[in-house]
């Protein structure tokens, strides 16, 4: 099968680890991790690509070997696209000629973990968890001490010392709300010197820790075509994604009724 992968970059270890391995063409394309801190800016980011895809002119994509583009012809199987639901983004997407695959994940961690249902068993028994994994911390900051210097050297230079003191509090006090830091590790992937700074991190903020081991079942079976209905959504053309506030997370519906129902 040609597939167009879609991904957050939280997932570019996992996904280059699968698809080296994959019978099938797997062309992917990744976008910013932290977007999903902004709902609209990323589900406009997707569909665009997603647009660009099936016209023929993404920049980020190379269309599969041998298989002329033809305008309104599908060079493509499908397009996944490796989000969970995250804050919304995904929906409303859709797409005019392929298929749309998504896995019916809240998040991330989900999809990392292997399984919503191991996920929310988590969730719901440790309130409070911030969590990493090796992708989480090739792109963002760990909340840890040198982090908190760095903000608070940041804030000295720019305002005097009584005022980075403030600011620091304030830069602060988000983590209240949190008493655990979870990591995500698939034996698959070396984490080399991430295991030791989220331990070091949780102890800075006076977190318990946790170490899970991941599962890549999920997402090996995602890559590789294998999608059943209990665990993933296929969008035929014509219809888009909806939020179903269920167990099931997403369905399809017309583009044309979500419009009405907008």
């Amino acid at each position: 099968m040609n597939l167009k992968i879609i991904a957050c970059k939280v997932f570019w270890r996992e996904i280059s680890l699968l698809t080296a391995n994959s019978p099938h063409y797997c062309d992917v394309t990744y976008l910013r991790q932290g977007l999903h801190a902004f709902p609209l800016r990323l589900q406009k980011s997707i569909q665009d690509e997603i647009d660009e895809v099936e016209c023929g002119n993404d920049i980020h994509t190379n269309y599969p070997p041998k298989i002329p583009f033809v305008p309104d012809s599908a060079v493509y199987d499908a397009i996944l696209l490796c989000y969970g639901l995250c804050s919304g983004s995904i929906e409303n997407l859709h797409a005019s000629k392929y298929p749309l695959v998504v896995p019916r994940a809240h998040d991330c961690l989900a999809i990392l973990l292997g399984s919503t249902e191991r996920y929310d068993d988590y969730f719901f028994k440790n309130k409070g968890t911030y969590w990493s994994s090796v992708g989480w911390m090739d792109c963002s900051n760990l909340p840890d001490e040198a982090h908190r210097e760095s903000k608070y050297a940041e804030y000295m230079s720019e305002r005097g010392k009584k005022m980075a003191d403030r600011l620091i509090r304030a830069h602060d006090s988000w983590k209240e709300n949190y008493s655990r830091l979870a990591f995500i590790q698939w034996d698959e992937i070396e984490c080399g010197n991430n295991l030791d700074a989220c331990m070091k991190c949780a102890q800075h903020n006076a977190w318990d820790f946790d170490l899970l081991k991941g599962d890549s079942s999920l997402l090996k079976r995602f890559l590789g075509a294998d999608w059943i209905d209990e665990e993933f959504l296929m969008v035929m053309p014509g219809k888009s994604i909806v939020r179903t506030y269920d167990e099931r997370i997403v369905e399809a519906l017309s583009v044309e009724k979500n419009k009405d129902d907008l």
